[in-house]
């Protein structure tokens, strides 16, 4: 198949509708099983703080969701693009100059990885509950993310096209952090962080491998355009599924904010004349005083 009928297949209007609902619909799965284990964990805080607690971690244990999804997305885009432009660039003088500079521009990807990553995560769907440090250990999770993902495509699926670009990642990780003594000990504080968001890889696994599985099943993804491509657009609709749930405010249904005091509403009281007590007129004098008539 060429691109042409890759790309006719891919913007089919029902079945990409139906693969989007499909994607919504574990979008909000995954949200709600974060809410069930926030209310859980919320139980065994004092009461008084309780609502506060659930509120402010169910928004932040989404949005780090949000994020490792973001990350590994932002991965998976640019190693999809390297991929296409690798397999279709038709022999010429722009192949020769792929072949001849392919290991820079896949760098220069990267970045521009990086670049896509930050316009999805404080522009399109902005995160604003979690912290710089939280985003830094999400984003190396999204590498191992992407790793495993790499790993079961070669002992699943039996494909080895993606060796290299294991060993690269692998190479981007470990140099991380054995480069400087002061990048060593800040790189095992973010291994640790990303450790505590362990049970976050494992939903966007099953996520992504929930995808994966209902896509090459029925038949909107496709195996010919590679296993890589394929899961990169699902990320896509992934994606999709999260902007239409951030901003419809679905969540604040179930995690709303506690009212503080200042936000409590001020009941003025509201005096009323005693009965039997006729009103009384009264003027004033010179100096303002009031003096019964």
């Amino acid at each position: 198949m060429s691109f042409a009928d890759y790309w006719s297949h891919y913007t089919e209007v029902k079945p990409m509708l139906m693969f989007l609902a499909l994607s919504l619909a574990f979008s909000v799965i995954c949200v709600f099983y974060i809410l069930m284990i926030v209310f859980v964990k919320s139980r065994f805080v004092e009461k008084r703080e309780r609502r506060l607690f659930y509120y402010e971690k169910a928004h932040d244990t989404i949005q780090r969701f949000y994020e490792m999804v973001f990350a590994g997305a932002s991965i998976l885009s640019f190693l999809a693009i390297y991929y296409l432009i690798d397999r279709f660039s038709p022999d010429g003088d722009f192949r020769d100059w792929w072949d001849r500079y392919k290991d820079m521009l896949l760098l220069l990807m990267i970045c521009l990885s990086i670049v896509f990553n930050n316009i999805l995560d404080r522009l399109i769907i902005p995160l604003k509950k979690i912290t710089r440090e939280e985003r830094g250990s999400v984003r190396l999770l999204g590498m191992l993310y992407v790793i495993l993902i790499f790993a079961y495509i070669k002992f699943i699926y039996e494909n080895d096209n993606y060796d290299g670009f294991i060993m690269y990642f692998l190479g981007l990780m470990i140099g991380r952090f054995i480069y400087f003594d002061a990048s060593f000990r800040d790189g095992i504080k973010t291994m640790l962080d990303a450790l505590r968001n362990f049970p976050l890889l494992i939903l966007g696994l099953a996520y992504t491998g929930f995808m994966a599985y209902t896509g090459f099943t029925s038949g909107y993804l496709l195996v010919g355009n590679g296993v890589l491509v394929s899961t990169f657009i699902a990320h896509i609709f992934m994606i999709v599924a999260i902007f239409i749930i951030h901003h419809s405010r679905f969540m604040y249904i179930f995690a709303r904010k506690p009212r503080t005091v200042a936000e409590k509403p001020v009941y003025e009281p509201v005096y009323e004349p005693y009965e039997g007590i006729e009103d009384v007129d009264y003027e004033t004098d010179d100096d303002g005083y009031y003096y019964d008539e």
